[in-house]
């Protein structure tokens, strides 16, 4: 067989066109879901609240920037020397962010009522003050509250249980209402146009950990000791106030932090105090009572060189045994320090490895307990700043006691002199003697309360000027650009949804579609057989009498179908007519109205035609005429042996006989035997004697085998498949009975083709169960198929 329009169709390029008028094809469900995402867009924009972004800035500090100026390397280098991590744990920290809940009272969220949501506000016209105490335990209380003219109206949401406040202060508590209400200010309680509200009551922990959640801690850059904190919420000033109150609160842990080692200090020195003026008043009452006994005064004159020697080496021993009770007073607070505590600093020792290394210690211990609080015990952080603190006691104990040591070495050497001094003193009496040893002692404990007197004064001067190890350099700023909903995105994601929808769906449809539309995807499954002609749709089969004289798009389609068989028919014999076969896969498909409609055009073009109908189990032709089924036909011809087939011919057109019919005829009892016989063969030799054409319209060949008897014997076989009914399956059998030479010369005629639709993707087909070609067209708003 010639197959003219035969060609590989991996050769051809992706029609993209095609591919997007298959989708324009429903563009009205594309553009509908497409308005459906935008109205629900708008919508959500305009009753879900804006949120917006609140920020702040501090400046962490080291310990020399928050006492004195101070040139640092790094800083020249333009290097941060803080650990901002350590600092952004401390603000993250579950300790300090509890503080901001209980001072904001953020367990307690108002939410006003409108007339389609609820909006949280920040300050209520009055505030609801939980008592946990009568608590049923819940995870969250739901209230809802009403201000009234001249009290409130409360309603328990978990409950049900209600309750009428007569004025505007609720002081007693409840099991159903634990709570006391009163106005936020005098002025506020004014009626509004929504003065319900709903209030929600949820646990401390539950507050602190959303709060920690949504607070967001960042450096400013990578070498930089700037911290960002930033919020995003609803209200601008709950942002602001949560923000500043952290940096309010973490300052002031802060300092508390750097006023420990004073409070130390102070409440150790006070309770040397205690000792100290005990022992004073015990000397000054025996130095009082020996004068009085011994009828002592002062030193005579004579002897005032002598006490003036002896006073420098007492003065010396005096230095020697302030320091050794210094150190002792040390050494027993350090042996007393089984807890890790701090240690008293600066109280005098001239050793400075020894406050050198006090100092050290009372730094580790100040670490070690904000860490400890902040991660626990069993933090590896913890326990390496417990060790140091070990290190530390110890070294500050051998530190001492070498200290120790050399002041005994001292105490033994300046005693060796006071005796010397002593032997040129024999001379004094021996009551006066006894008497400078008691105001020794005297001078001694005098010293020691001024020395610790001026050291208390040092630390409370110190806890007193105590600066923060943080710098605001930014409170809190809430942009006046809302960052969520992105309003641009939103419409942007609406659009692309409402519009990605229906194409998703019509995508899977498409995939999932086993039904051929075009001659492309007839030659994708059978290159190797020609397409002789492509019908489109005929609104009703009844019509075909007029489908070639009214419709010229039909009528061309059908010239052109005549034009491509003329092609593939044999006209070397000039006196010999061809038999052109009409046949399908299975029934619906519409050759009979596409063998009606061929036989008809050849009509037109001046040729004499015969159509016949050799359906014989389910005939169609009749209906084309408005005749029936029970016409003398084809049927009587081969099942009665002296009848004549030209006596059941209907004249189509009376005045030239050059179109005749002969129908199917009534149904007989065995259709393949009278097609398969010798005198249906008889007969189609008959007539194509007779006539240039002899149009035959058959049987589905896969219902039955009535085409496939005599399909060998005829000039060409016209093959109908209908655009959106016809499966692909069915493509391939029909490809089989040319693969297997059951049909020789054979091409295909897709019918019903929607040309209006998608450029002939007849996506917009109807549907018809005869072997007419009775089209019921979709209405617009089908999207099925």
């Amino acid at each position: 067989m010639d197959n003219y329009l035969e060609h590989d169709p991996q050769d051809q390029p992706i029609d993209i066109k095609g591919i997007a008028n298959k989708y324009l094809a429903y563009w009205y469900w594309i553009a509908l879901s497409g308005i459906i995402a935008l109205v629900i867009a708008f919508l959500y924009l305009r009753y879900t609240p804006d949120s917006y972004k609140t920020a702040a800035k501090v400046k962490v500090l080291t310990e020399k920037e928050s006492t004195d100026l101070n040139l640092d390397l790094d800083k020249l280098l333009g290097k941060g020397n803080v650990n901002l991590e350590n600092e952004r744990a401390v603000l993250q920290s579950f300790r300090l962010n509890r503080q901001v809940v209980n001072q904001l009272n953020l367990q307690v969220q108002y939410f006003q009522s409108g007339h389609v949501n609820q909006t949280e506000v920040f300050t209520a016209p009055f505030k609801v003050t939980y008592v946990p105490e009568l608590d049923k335990g819940s995870d969250a209380l739901d209230f809802q509250i009403t201000v009234q003219d001249k009290g409130y109206s409360l309603v328990n949401l978990d409950t049900e249980a209600t309750l009428q406040v007569p004025s505007f202060y609720l002081e007693k508590a409840t099991a159903d209402f634990p709570f006391t209400i009163q106005p936020t200010s005098a002025q506020s309680m004014v009626l509004t146009d929504n003065p319900v509200y709903e209030v929600t009551i949820i646990s401390q922990t539950q507050a602190t950990q959303n709060l920690v959640k949504n607070i967001k801690i960042a450096p400013d850059g990578k070498d930089s000791d700037i911290l960002i904190l930033s919020l995003e919420d609803h209200s601008k000033e709950k942002a602001q106030s949560i923000l500043n109150t952290l940096i309010d609160v973490y300052t002031q842990d802060g300092i508390t932090d750097r006023q420990e080692v004073s409070k130390r200090t102070i409440a150790f020195i006070d309770e040397r105090f205690t000792y100290l003026t005990t022992e004073l008043d015990s000397i000054e009452i025996a130095k009082g009572s020996y004068k009085q006994n011994n009828n002592l005064s002062i030193f005579e004159a004579d002897a005032a060189s002598v006490i003036q020697k002896k006073s420098i080496k007492d003065e010396q021993l005096f230095e020697a045994e302030t320091q050794m009770l210094l150190a002792d007073v040390l050494d027993k607070s350090i042996s007393g320090n089984q807890e890790v505590n701090l240690l008293p600093a600066n109280i005098g020792l001239n050793s400075g490895a020894v406050n050198t290394l006090v100092s050290d210690y009372n730094t580790a211990v100040l670490e070690y307990n904000k860490w400890k609080a902040t991660a626990g015990d069993n933090n590896p952080k913890v326990k390496i700043l417990k060790a140091s603190i070990t290190d530390l006691n110890n070294n500050i104990q051998r530190s001492l006691s070498g200290y120790k040591s050399q002041l005994e070495q001292s105490l033994k050497q300046n005693r060796r002199a006071q005796g010397i001094a002593q032997q040129s003193f024999k001379t004094l009496p021996n009551k006066e003697k006894i008497l400078r040893s008691i105001e020794r002692q005297q001078i001694l404990k005098e010293n020691l309360y001024l020395l610790l007197l001026q050291k208390r004064e040092e630390a409370a001067i110190t806890m007193a000027v105590t600066a923060a190890n943080v710098k605001v350099i930014d409170y809190a700023i809430t942009n006046s650009i809302p960052v969520a909903p992105k309003r641009k995105i939103v419409l942007l994601a609406a659009l692309l949804l409402g519009l990605g929808f229906p194409i998703g769906i019509l995508y899977l449809k498409f995939l999932t579609n086993t039904k051929i539309y075009t001659s492309k995807d007839v030659e994708s499954i059978n290159p190797n057989t020609g397409i002789v002609g492509e019908i489109p749709v005929i609104p009703n089969a009844k019509q075909a009498l007029k489908a070639t004289s009214g419709n010229t798009q039909t009528e061309e389609a059908f010239r052109t179908l005549i034009h491509n068989l003329n092609f593939t028919l044999d006209n070397s014999n000039p006196d010999q007519g061809q038999i052109i076969a009409v046949t399908s896969s299975v029934k619906g498909e519409g050759k009979t109205t596409v063998a009606f409609n061929i036989a008809q055009t050849y009509f037109h073009l001046k040729k004499k035609v015969l159509l016949v109908g050799a359906d014989l189990r389910n005939p169609q032709l009749h209906t084309l005429i408005d005749s029936t089924k029970d016409n003398a036909g084809l049927s009587n011809y081969l099942s009665t042996s002296n009848a004549n087939w030209e006596d059941t011919l209907i004249h189509m057109d009376a005045n030239t006989n050059q179109f005749d019919l002969l129908l199917s005829g009534p149904i007989p009892p065995m259709p393949t035997v009278l097609l398969s016989s010798t005198r249906f063969q008889d007969f189609l030799k008959e007539a194509k004697a007779q006539y240039d054409y002899v149009i035959v319209d058959t049987a589905p060949t896969l219902l039955v085998a009535d085409t496939l008897t005599f399909v060998d014997g005829v000039d060409f076989t016209a093959y109908v498949v209908r655009s959106g009914v016809t499966e692909k399956p069915l493509i391939e059998y029909s490809k089989k009975l040319v693969d297997q030479k059951k049909i020789k010369n054979m091409g295909y005629i897709i019918n019903d083709i929607d040309f209006k639709g998608s450029y002939g993707y007849g996506y917009n087909y109807g549907y018809g169960y005869g072997y007419h070609a009775e089209t019921v067209k979709k209405k617009w708003y089908r999207f099925g198929k």
